[in-house]
This record gives structure tokens, C-alpha cells and sequence, in this order.
């Protein structure tokens, strides 16, 4: 792709395409031209006298010799890279000035700063050029009285160099037209304040004390080259002589301001820009750099401190890229992908806030109307490879019994990892032969009922199993026993025992105990590891089968992959955002710099169906064919994905003591948190109409209840474009699966959050339940 074939989109308002490519924004930054006016051609020398048209890169010198005559059209930094680099027999520069770059003043242990800052204020205020020079001059004059020095250009080179920010202002967009002479002025200044280094200057100095450096041909520049170059016996000329700034005929700024897309701003060379980078006259095409030089001062720099245009720009299409309604998003953005109840709600700031004043702040609200969609799509994508699928809904992704009731109704089944939990899903009319018990740690008690109830028992330990025989007591307990796979072949896991341990435990029916499958908990949601652990539960179903056990299932357990953004590029994004700041090469956009190095991955594929065709290939659905196995599965997160989000109301806006924005909200870091770092999807603001494009733009943190200085309810910084106030909403979107409930605290006596059914708009009865 070359963007020398950008051309405007004839089907879209102002946008534009590349070799056909169509493109939101375009963003120009090209640099220098490659060959600008004037430039040297081997026309411009004799035949036998070798031209090297840039010195960039520096291999393009290598061939220069010891023997040879240099003739360097140029006197300025790059003639100075140019010496540091070869080693002919001598170099001769040749300028249109007949002047070498004085060297960078050095400033260095003298305090100039209140001369400056004083200076500076006035260059904002000056009417024309002979004001701004008179700036200049009283500046100079003073910084030199301070430093002892008697000496008009270092005081003029310390008073443009040190004072540019300020000139950069007064002088960029339409302030030069008022400057009547300014770009004479500008080139003689920065020869005083941006030369080289002093080392620089140093080195020079010495290879023309050594004869290696010739500059008494300085000042020949305009001279014609041919009788030089016979003149001085030269053998190599380089031009170091860059492009000039602005608008260069040729290149693809050229061609579009030859086309009319752009234009010169009248009385500079520079390209016409408003300060966002836009192209006056364009919607979606912006440029920065060189080509915008006269018209933003200094820009071919680039400068981080020193011009905010990138910014500005980035700011304009992040505005326009984000939702009208929805106006936050963090920094990066990361935009959660919304169901059509939610965007609905979320649309309704009335009803948002009838929520909060009805139930407090926050409140989870709940819609189950996604998770029979997510149970089809497995057992679907089950039946396609040939395998009958069951499915679990892992409850303590979500206490809310409007799940456990959606899941009953669809004829599927739940996973529990507790006495209460278990308790509640009977009571709700789950069969207990649709219950598999997971629990980590199981209680007498809770073994009790789930053997009364005919609950599976998912055995840890060998011990464990043991131990349900003893209380099964002439009953029969129900037991899959949990497998640790292979370590070799993947992540080491706590939970179960190796197959091998289980194959010597039960190579004989233990009396109260039938073994109706396996089980295995896997970390991680590697597509590659279920299939090995599937592998080598179906030889150990093989091995219990012989010594006259009929299992009949094995279970995955949990980690279904699914994706909270639909943008892989946003998602790429935030990595390389989060990589240039570990880096050093940006600043941090989380709290306290925090890496967030434990974070679940937002974006993923494949997830849910296809994932779990991936599961099931080269021969690993087969595998359960023959053996006539189910496979059970007990996803929680991905069951619940688009099945609830966090509303929660703004308390107030202020500042850390060191200034940094903090927007507090009515509620606590545990109410939206996982054991892992944070969670990263963008929030929602809520608020009216009428004030959505009001206020002032704020980046800030969100903050909340508890009295700890790490209370971050987000820890990635979040931009409000217009401004947030008290009593506005923020909504954490597609939160239903473990965010709301898993790590969920009632600490200084504040209430947990109410579990709203929607669109009922009622509590759920968890609270009611025993």
C-alpha cells in the first residue's frame, strides 16, 4: 500500500481511501521531503565526480575513502553528522550565508528562570515583530548581566531557545500574520539557540584546526558547483542541504493542495491546519510536521512538550468515534459490546436513577434473556461434532436465582460449590441428578445432602472419596472423581489427582459409591488443554470401565472463552498502549502506574460454540463416540455474558491533594472486582440530554466508598469528553458473570448492592431464600 494513493471516498462525507482501502481518519505525518527544490542532480556535477544525494542513511557514505575531496553543499547539523561518520582527505562546505551554526548556549548552573518565565509572559502579549524583538533583545541583555558573559548571540540564542514555547504560541496559526518579517527572524535565531551541542561544536573545531575541515570556501554556496568542483579537485559532493519546510510540489501534500483538497496558508509556505491538525476544509484528514511549518512553528519536531496537535487530534476522533448517548471511555478505549436491553436502559436516565432512588446505589441489574442463547450455542456446536453436550451453569458466577431459574426452565442443570447453594438451587426445583457438587472444601453437612438429594459429587482427593463412602451408609453417592491432568503437558492445578492414583484407588467397586463419570477443573481457557485432559480421561474411563465402573460422562468443568469487545484492534490497542508505558515510552494511564498484569483477556477467539468445536477435533469427539460418553460443561462467565450490568450514582468530583481528577461513585471496589487486577471495559455515563455536551472535558479516576487511599473502582483513567457531575449514573456494562458477586464485601456495615430482575424491576429473592 503507498499513500501516495490517497484520494477522497466519492460514497462517504469527507473520507478517504488508500490503493481502495477505505479509511475513518487520516492522519499525515511524512516527514521531509525526499527531494525538494533546488535539490542536487547528477546534472548539477561532471561525470566523474560521484554525487550522494542524502547522507541518510549513513551507509549511503561508505564508500568514501581517504583519498577522496568532499564537497558539502551545507554547513549546518547534518554537515556536522556527516563529518562524524567518514574520514575522507578533507571536507569542504559551501553555504548560501558564508556562516557555520554557533554552538547550543550553555546555561548550565546558572538560574535564568524568573528572566524567563518574565520574558516569556511578554512574547504572549507583543503586537507585531519590533515589539517581539525588543522582547528578545531585553531578555539577552539581562541573561547575560546574570551570567557575566558579554556576548549578543549566546544571550539571543539563550532567550529564542528558552523562550519558545512562548514564541511557538504567539507565532503558529494565525498569530504570524501580525509578524511581518517573522520568518527572517526565525531562521536567524535558531542558528544562535539550536545548534549543536557543545561537544559538537568542539569536535568541528578540531578537524578545522587539523585541516581535515576546509571552511575557507564557506561562503561560495551560490556559486555554480561545475567550476568548483574543478576548481577544488573534488571527487564526492554531498548535499547536505534537507528539504525545505512546508508545501513541497511532487510529494503527496503537493499533489493534494495541486487538486484543490488543500491549501497554502496565504503569506507562509505551510499547509493550512486548524489546531487539531485538520486540513482546512477537510472533515476526516489531518496532517502534522514539516509540511505544516509557518503555520505551526517548530512543528517538524514533533515535540511531545512542545505542540499538542496530536493530542487535539486524537481528542476529535475519539469524540466522534463515541457513542452520543455513552459519552466515557477509558483510556484506551475499550467498548463493551451492548445487548439490546441494556443499550435500551442505559438510554433512559430516568429510569436509571428511578433504580438507584428505589433500591440505593449500586444496584446489579439482572436480564436473563441472554443465557439460553449461550447454552444453545454449545450444546449446538456440541451436536455438530457428534457429542451429546450437557451444561451446568456455574453458580457462584452469580448468586441472582433468576439464572438458576432460567437454566431449570431450559432443561440444563447447575454447578454449586456450597451448602447454601445447593440448598437454593433445591429449593428453586433443580433435580438433584442435574447438580454437580464442586465444592473445594465439602463439609459433613453439605455431603449429607447432596448423597440425599442424588446430587453428583465431584471427589478432590482420594481421602475425599473415602469419605463420602463412609457417609453414604448403605445409600449410594452419586461421584465423579476429579482428575489432575499431565503437568508435563499442561498448567500444574491444585484441584483433583493424577489418573494414574485414581486407576489403583478404584480397581475394585467401593461399596456406597457409584462412579457416573469424571471430572476435571482446568485453569485457563486453552481450547488445546481440554482436548489432552479429554484424552486422558477417556484411557482412565477405559481403565475404571475394566475394573467395573460405568461411567457415563466426564465434565470439563468451567473456562469457556468468550470476548466483551467485538474490536480485536482496540483490544491489540490497549497492549501495545499498556507495552509503551512499561516501556518508558509513554506515560501511565492507570492508577499509580499500576501494569494490571493480572487481567482476564477481554478479547478472545474463538469463544463459546467454535471454541468448543476446537475442543472436540482430530479425533477427540470420536473418542467420546465410541465410548458413548457426555460431555458436561460448567461455564458461569460465558453463560452470563450480556446478562447484567452495574449502575451506580455519582457522589461528587474533585481533585487528589495533588491535583488529580477523582469522580466518586456510591459503591465499593468489590462490588465490580475478580482476583484479577480490574476490569477493563469502558463504563457508560448516563446523564440528561440537555447537559451531555455542556461541560468541560475531565480525565478522571473513579473512586469509591471505602475509607483505603487504593479505593479505585477502575484503575485505568476514564475520559468524560463533556464533563460528569453528582447525581449522574455510571453503568459497568455485561458484569453479571462474577463481577458483581465474587469478591462482593459489606464492609463499614454498607449494604450489598440489590439484585434487580429486568425488566420486572424487582429484587431477586436470593435474600429470601435459606
Amino acid at each position: 500500500m503507498h499513500v501516495e494513493d490517497l484520494e477522497p471516498d466519492p460514497e462517504s462525507n469527507g473520507r478517504w481511501t488508500v490503493h481502495g482501502e477505505h479509511f475513518d481518519e487520516v492522519l499525515l505525518a511524512t516527514g521531509h521531503a525526499a527531494h525538494g527544490p533546488g535539490a542536487l542532480t547528477h546534472h548539477d556535477v561532471p561525470e566523474n565526480v560521484r554525487l550522494i544525494s542524502s547522507p541518510y542513511p549513513a551507509s549511503n557514505l561508505d564508500d568514501i575513502g581517504p583519498h577522496d575531496r568532499v564537497l558539502v553543499r551545507g554547513a549546518a547539523l547534518t554537515f556536522i553528522d556527516i563529518t562524524r561518520v567518514c574520514q575522507p582527505a578533507v571536507f569542504i562546505p559551501i553555504t548560501r550565508t558564508g556562516q557555520l551554526m554557533s554552538s547550543k548556549p550553555d546555561t548550565s548552573g546558572i538560574d535564568l528562570s524568573d528572566i524567563l518565565d518574565a520574558g516569556a509572559q511578554k512574547i504572549s502579549c507583543v503586537k507585531d515583530l519590533s515589539e517581539l524583538q525588543a522582547v528578545l533583545h531585553d531578555v539577552s541583555y539581562q541573561v547575560q548581566q546574570r551570567a557575566g558573559i558579554e556576548n549578543d548571540a549566546w544571550g539571543l540564542g539563550v532567550a529564542w531557545r528558552d523562550m519558545y514555547p512562548s514564541i511557538v504560541e504567539r507565532a503558529s496559526y494565525g498569530g504570524r500574520d501580525s509578524l511581518n518579517g517573522f520568518a527572517e527572524l526565525a531562521r536567524e535565531m535558531e542558528r544562535v539557540a539550536f545548534g549543536p551541542p557543545p561537544e559538537s561544536a568542539m569536535h568541528l573545531q578540531t578537524l578545522i584546526e587539523q585541516g581535515t575541515v576546509d571552511i575557507s570556501h564557506l561562503d561560495r554556496g551560490n556559486e555554480p558547483l561545475t567550476d568548483l568542483v574543478k576548481e577544488l579537485d573534488i571527487t564526492v559532493v554531498i548535499d547536505a542541504v534537507i528539504s525545505p519546510p512546508g508545501v513541497i510540489p511532487g510529494t503527496i501534500i503537493g499533489r493534494l493542495v495541486e487538486q484543490g483538497h488543500a491549501h497554502i496558508r496565504p503569506g507562509t509556505r505551510g499547509l493550512d491546519v486548524s489546531r487539531d491538525g485538520s486540513v482546512i476544509g477537510q472533515k476526516h484528514l489531518a496532517a502534522v510536521g514539516r509540511m505544516t511549518e509557518d503555520v505551526v512553528l517548530g512543528n517538524d519536531t514533533l515535540s511531545r512538550t512542545l505542540h499538542d496537535v496530536i493530542p487535539r487530534w486524537a481528542q476529535r476522533v475519539i469524540n466522534s468515534a463515541c457513542s452520543a448517548t455513552h459519552h466515557a471511555h477509558g483510556i484506551p478505549p475499550l467498548t463493551a459490546r451492548i445487548e439490546s436491553w441494556a443499550e435500551e436502559l442505559v438510554s433512559d436516565p430516568s429510569t436509571c436513577r428511578g433504580l438507584l432512588e428505589k433500591f440505593g446505589s449500586p444496584v446489579n441489574v439482572l436480564h436473563a434473556g441472554s443465557l439460553p442463547n449461550n447454552i444453545d450455542e454449545l450444546v449446538n456446536a456440541g451436536k455438530k461434532m457428534g457429542v451429546d453436550t450437557r451444561i451446568f451453569f456455574a453458580r457462584k458466577a452469580n448468586k441472582a436465582l433468576t439464572f438458576v431459574d432460567t437454566v431449570r426452565d431450559a432443561g440444563h442443570g447447575v454447578d454449586v460449590a456450597s451448602e447454601r447453594e445447593l440448598a437454593q438451587v433445591l429449593d428453586r426445583g433443580v433435580l438433584g441428578e442435574r447438580i454437580i457438587l464442586s465444592a473445594a472444601i465439602k463439609p459433613d453437612r453439605l455431603l449429607e445432602l447432596a448423597i440425599s438429594q442424588g446430587v453428583v459429587i465431584s471427589a478432590d482427593s482420594r481421602d475425599e472419596l473415602d469419605r463420602i463412602a463412609d457417609l453414604a451408609a448403605g445409600r449410594v453417592a452419586r461421584v465423579a472423581p476429579r482428575v489432575a491432568p499431565d503437568p508435563l503437558s499442561m498448567p500444574l492445578t491444585r484441584f483433583g489427582q493424577r489418573a494414574a492414583q485414581w486407576a489403583e484407588h478404584l480397581n475394585t467397586p467401593i461399596p456406597g459409591i457409584d462412579i457416573v463419570g469424571l471430572h476435571v477443573h482446568l485453569h485457563g481457557y486453552a481450547a488445546k488443554d481440554r482436548s489432552i485432559a479429554l484424552r486422558e480421561c477417556c484411557n482412565l474411563i477405559d481403565s475404571l470401565r475394566s475394573s467395573g465402573h460405568l461411567p457415563q460422562f466426564i465434565d470439563l468443568g468451567g473456562g469457556v472463552p468468550m470476548s466483551y469487545i467485538d474490536s480485536s484492534e482496540q483490544w491489540a490497542r490497549y497492549h501495545d498502549a499498556r507495552n509503551a508505558v512499561l516501556d518508558g515510552y509513554a506515560d501511565p494511564f492507570t492508577w499509580k502506574a499500576d501494569p494490571l498484569s493480572n487481567t482476564y483477556p477481554f478479547h478472545q477467539s474463538p469463544v463459546r460454540g467454535a471454541w468448543l468445536e476446537d475442543v472436540l477435533a482430530d479425533g477427540v469427539a470420536q473418542m467420546l463416540i465410541d465410548r458413548g460418553l457426555r460431555l458436561h460443561l460448567e461455564p458461569g462467565r460465558s453463560l452470563l455474558d450480556g446478562c447484567g450490568l452495574i449502575l451506580t450514582e455519582v457522589a461528587f468530583v474533585k481533585t487528589r491533594s495533588d491535583g488529580l481528577p477523582l469522580v466518586g461513585v456510591a459503591m465499593n471496589r468489590t462490588q465490580c472486582r475478580t482476583t484479577s487486577d480490574d476490569f477493563l471495559i469502558d463504563p457508560l455515563h448516563v446523564t440528561d440530554s440537555v447537559n451531555q455536551t455542556e461541560g468541560e472535558e475531565l480525565e478522571a479516576y473513579l473512586v469509591g466508598a471505602y475509607c483505603i487511599e487504593d479505593e479505585l473502582i477502575l484503575r485505568r483513567r476514564i475520559r468524560f469528553p463533556h464533563g460528569v457531575k453528582p447525581g449522574d449514573v455510571i453503568a459497568i456494562p455485561n458484569t453479571a458473570g462474577y463481577f458483581m458477586h465474587i469478591l462482593e464485601s459489606a464492609s463499614h456495615q454498607i449494604p450489598l448492592a440489590a439484585n434487580v430482575v429486568w425488566p420486572l424491576g424487582e429484587k431477586d429473592d436470593i435474600e429470601n431464600s435459606h
